[in-house]
């Protein structure tokens, strides 16, 4: 008895693998496709220009909290909290024999103590207010947008007067103000910011790019002893300012 053979339909086009040339392969998403843009420019619109002072101003506010963290964390304030705390709570329990009044009275020195911290540190809260048009001036805003939300800005003066060189009319760039949304600092948008200072200040012939003495966040409330991680922000700054400056001269060579 013969077997009986049957013969398979040929494959269909849809069946082939998805390597074959004869799949219906469709292009890959590009990831990337809905992340917002990413510019850095001058900024000329009125409402730029007040977004970007309302960046600066939360920055100084922004010093506040640190100032406060740094008053209530540092070990030579919190030895001292912590030794008044002990020895009234010793007399309390010693004198009244009541561990409740000795709590609540230790609980009573704490909230005066950061109380008192809020308002040693108020000056910042002031200095935020002055941010305005008055402030701004003249000088340039430079911005960083992601998507539509600012997220960095640089403002920089142009000051025209003798140079350093005894040229007259040179420009000198001083900056204002720097600074970064908090959430999007230590990505490379300050540095940019700085790069984007150098290249207006080239296209102007200025002699140099340098942060004023007043900048926006150069101010010190507390005593120098306090003031370490404001002063090390400050010097970094200004040596990555250096450094770019060193890398992309704003001027040439006098021939």
């Amino acid at each position: 008895m013969r077997g009986s053979t049957t013969s398979l339909p040929p494959p269909s086009p849809l069946s082939q693998p998805v390597d074959s040339p004869m799949a219906d392969t469709h292009p890959a998403e590009d990831p990337l496709a809905d992340v917002p843009e990413l510019k850095t420019y001058l900024a000329t619109e009125h409402d730029e220009k007040v977004d970007a002072l309302k960046l600066t101003a939360d920055s100084i506010a922004q010093m506040r909290q640190t100032a406060n963290n740094i008053l209530i964390t540092n070990p030579v304030n919190m030895a001292v909290v912590v030794a008044v705390l002990a020895l009234v709570a010793r007399y309390m329990v010693e004198s009244r024999g009541d561990a409740w009044v000795a709590g609540t009275t230790c609980a009573g020195i704490i909230f005066t103590v950061l109380a008192a911290c809020r308002y040693l540190t108020q000056e910042y809260i002031y200095t935020a207010e002055t941010i305005n048009f008055e402030w701004l001036g003249e000088a340039d805003v430079i911005i960083t947008k992601f998507g539509d939300e600012i997220i960095g800005t640089v403002i920089v003066d142009w000051i025209s007067g003798e140079g350093r060189q005894k040229r007259k009319k040179a420009w000198v760039g001083e900056i204002k103000a720097w600074t970064v949304r908090l959430k999007y600092r230590k990505k490379g948008v300050g540095s940019a910011l700085l790069e984007e200072v150098v290249k207006e200040a080239k296209k102007k012939g200025a002699e140099t790019v340098e942060f004023a003495d007043d900048h926006a966040n150069a101010k010190r409330i507390l005593p120098s002893f306090y003031n370490k991680s404001f002063e090390t922000r400050d010097r970094k700054a200004r040596e990555l300012l250096a450094d770019l400056l060193e890398a992309t001269p704003t001027k040439g060579k006098r021939r």
